[in-house]
């Protein structure tokens, strides 16, 4: 079937099922390259398989075949082969499985007599046969080409087989009827390269003297034992009555702006926005936290951020549940959070903790008491009205990956996205919102020096240091699960904080 340089077929490979094989002319011999077949696993219950000769990859094989053909590239250093032609069978499968026994030789040939063969003109086609340019079919079949015997040899001149001969025959054929150019050992050899971008990438790496390769964060940046409290003893118990009340007091004497700017600094520091020394940045090969929780070695940041996201809101819903006294008490404790809601969103713009305090005004412990909403209603009208109208729109917005300009942006769907949780149901707006979410993404990781100067132009203020311990991650460890507690299982202490919480609650309403 291929006889001019630059004719091809695509058929299957017989000594790799599964895999494809490129059969071409060039030189005045046959060709025959097998596509190697790249799976990518990044990351659990996701695969990705890409084809390639020796550079460029590919999704699916016709991809790869109109890119090698409509550019005229050389399918191999080595040999030089171009494929400009695709050639296809001019007789039906059912034709050879008619023409050939199970022997894999004509039927009439041990009685040529009694049954002469017809003889085929295969080399003429029809008008309805011609391939047009860049609209061909691809070729499948184990063996495209087979060497013509004596007795029939005017059968297979020219004859292209195409499909599996294990559906043409019950046996396999004889081998002197297999080509030896199908043998393994005849493939012509590829030698895979790296892209042309990663090589220049890789190569400017190692001439550039200054480089140093991230580390792989595998423990939590949260170190308990290298922690020293202001505030909790050093072997305390989980929810300590005397620190919960100190805490309260710490919170009287702030406002609400006051407390807002302190929980930003934590913040920006946790995330590494500021105060990242030049030995960090090398660690982590960026030079902020917001573009490390978009690369593979920031999963155990990434962990890091969804606890500290979580250990704030629990702090939130510890607030409002610790009230015991009256519905009053708790409805000024219910107004108090609001408006720290509201001074996280507009002048201080860190929209991570405003995401985490919104988390808890939703848990089921707190919306379930409705002795307090109601008073909240009556008694702080104006906050029950802003969060109803505006910070719960609000939050739903920012899901979708519509924000503005702030100091820390809204950077749990991607955390959460990275880490495989699901964020939004299955519903025709999906596949908008992750779009969105992967654009607002790049659009952080590409902006990190304007995030870097708007907290730092937010902060230049003095600070507390109780009222600062009270926003860090390790003091929220000890004071929810004690000096012991907090070095247990996470997804353990969640569960079982998350009945404390019930406990709290029901005792309440």
């Amino acid at each position: 079937m291929l006889q001019n340089d630059g004719e091809f077929l695509i058929r299957d490979s017989r000594s790799s099922l599964g895999d494809y094989v490129l059969s071409c002319h060039w030189g005045g011999q046959a060709l025959h390259f097998k596509i190697i077949r790249v799976v990518l696993r990044p990351r659990k219950g996701y695969s990705r398989t890409l084809f390639q000769f020796e550079q460029e990859q590919f999704d699916n094989v016709p991809a790869l075949v109109r890119f090698y053909v409509g550019n005229r590239k050389i399918i191999s250093d080595i040999s030089g082969a171009v494929v400009s032609r695709p050639v296809n069978r001019n007789v039906p499968l059912r034709c050879l499985k008619e023409r050939f026994s199970d022997t894999g030789r004509p039927p009439g040939a041990l009685k040529e007599e009694e049954a002469p063969l017809r003889r085929f003109s295969f080399r003429s086609a029809t008008a309805g046969e011609q391939i047009g340019d860049g609209n061909f079919n691809l070729l499948t079949g184990s063996d495209p080409v087979l060497r013509a015997s004596a007795s029939a040899s005017h059968l297979l001149e020219g004859l292209g087989l195409s499909g599996s001969e294990g559906r043409l025959h019950s046996k396999a054929p004889p081998k002197p009827l297999r080509a030896p150019s199908m043998l393994m050992s005849d493939y012509c050899e590829l030698v895979p390269k790296v892209p042309q971008g990663w090589r220049g990438r890789s190569e400017e790496t190692e001439e550039e003297p200054g480089f140093e390769r991230p580390l792989l964060e595998t423990v939590s940046s949260f170190q308990l034992q290298h922690f020293n409290s202001l505030l909790l003893t050093p072997n305390n118990k989980p929810l300590d009555p005397g620190t919960l009340q100190h805490l309260k007091d710490i919170f009287a004497t702030h406002d609400c702006h006051t407390t807002a700017l302190h929980v930003l600094k934590m913040d920006c520091q946790a995330l590494r926005i500021i105060g990242v020394s030049k030995e960090q940045q090398r660690a982590m090969g960026v030079s902020s936290g917001l573009e490390l929780i978009t690369l593979p070695q920031g999963h155990q940041f990434r962990k890091d951020l969804l606890e500290r996201h979580h250990l704030i809101a629990l702090g939130i819903a510890v607030d409002i549940l610790g009230c015991t006294g009256s519905v009053a008490e708790r409805a000024a404790t219910l107004h108090k959070i609001i408006q720290l809601a509201v001074e996280l969103w507009r002048p201080v713009g860190d929209l991570f903790a405003f995401s985490a305090v919104m988390k808890a005004l939703q848990l089921p412990q707190i919306t379930r008491l409705e002795q307090t909403w109601r008073h909240l209603r009556q008694s702080h009208t104006a906050s029950a009205i802003v969060y109803e109208k505006k910070l719960k729109p609000l939050l739903g917005n920012l899901n979708r990956a519509e924000g503005r300009e702030v100091a820390v942006p809204h950077i749990l769907p991607l955390l959460s996205l990275m880490e495989g949780e699901q964020l939004w149901d299955d519903n025709e707006e999906t596949c908008d919102v992750l779009l969105r979410t992967l654009e607002a993404a790049r659009f952080v990781a590409t902006n990190t020096g304007a995030y870097r100067i708007r907290a730092e132009a937010r902060l230049q203020g003095r600070s507390t240091p109780e009222l600062l311990e009270a926003f860090q991650t390790e003091f929220s460890l000890r004071l929810f699960w004690g000096s012991k507690g907090a070095q247990a299982e996470r997804g353990e202490r969640y569960k079982k904080f998350e009945r404390i919480l019930t406990v709290l609650s029901q005792k309440l309403e």
